[in-house]
């Protein structure tokens, strides 16, 4: 009998719900703990996981302080990478000091540094590096960009501006870059200058949309894929017939992606724009 009952205590034990000795309002605390535990594990890859579920946690505290050591002092790049983008997911302005030195660690960490600086609303800093990116070794550029790369603040060293422009590494870009990469089957992931050219969309500044008007000439159809793109939603009326040359583009995601961005801006008038002017256009080598 006495173990008819011990196996019935065990069975109800299963099944009854879990009741933890804490009150709900320490429930919060058991949960970080559980964070914590993660962030201090001596397996890189348990710290990169815990930062990116702590880049979740908007505007706590402890998760910028926690988010701010990794960066400063882990010894694994991937992990201070990942403690970059969690500082800017988390959005707390305190954390740009710390995204601002961490622009002179290795490029995998200053490029996600430099996304989460403009995140945070530093895009003065971010601007700097994006530019830099960008124009990369193109030895032709218009006087305003001659300009700011000669006052940017922060210089890139050589080998990170090599690394920033050859690859994003710091995951999936976004919908522009993506859409890019899959219809032109692209290896080694989307290109670094292609991803800075989605950030140039969303800026507000007029310089901004000369940088992505230049990028529509760039040799690499990705980054005249993502700038077509990206003026389909920045651009003016004087950007349809910049990009009207690329509808003859040797690639064709470029060329519909420059169809679709013409489509939506509002037209200039010009007797040469429109479907006629494809006509006279040569292909794009």
């Amino acid at each position: 009998m006495a173990t008819n009952f011990r196996q019935i205590a065990i069975a109800a034990a299963v099944f009854l719900p879990v009741t933890f000795a804490q009150p709900p309002a320490d429930y919060s605390n058991l949960a970080w703990q559980t964070l914590k535990a993660g962030l201090e594990n001596s397996d890189g890859a348990h710290r990169k996981e815990a930062l990116s579920a702590a880049g979740t946690i908007h505007g706590d505290p402890r998760a910028v302080q926690a988010a701010k050591d990794r960066l400063a002092n882990d010894k694994d790049i991937l992990v201070r990478q990942t403690a970059a983008d969690a500082l800017g997911q988390i959005g707390s302005p305190e954390a740009i000091p710390d995204l601002r030195t961490a622009l002179d660690d290795k490029p995998e960490v200053a490029f996600s540094a430099a996304k989460a600086l403009w995140n945070l609303g530093d895009t003065a800093t971010a601007r700097d590096i994006f530019e830099q990116i960008l124009v990369g070794e193109r030895r032709e550029t218009p006087t305003k960009m001659q300009k700011a790369l000669k006052d940017a603040k922060h210089r890139l060293r050589p080998e990170q501006l090599a690394f920033m422009a050859a690859r994003e590494v710091a995951g999936p870009g976004g919908p522009a870059i993506d859409a890019v990469q899959e219809i032109l089957k692209l290896k080694g992931g989307p290109s670094g200058r292609a991803a800075v050219v989605e950030y140039f969309g969303e800026d507000t500044d007029p310089a901004a949309l000369e940088f992505l008007e230049w990028a529509l000439s760039d040799k690499n159809p990705e980054v005249r894929g993502a700038a077509a793109k990206a003026l389909g939603e920045r651009g003016n009326r004087d950007s349809t017939m910049k990009l009207v040359p690329l509808l003859t583009d040797d690639h064709q995601a470029v060329r519909y992606l420059a169809a679709a961005s013409i489509i939506k801006l509002p037209q200039g008038g010009s007797e040469t724009s429109g479907p006629a002017a494809t006509a006279v256009l040569p292909r794009r080598k």
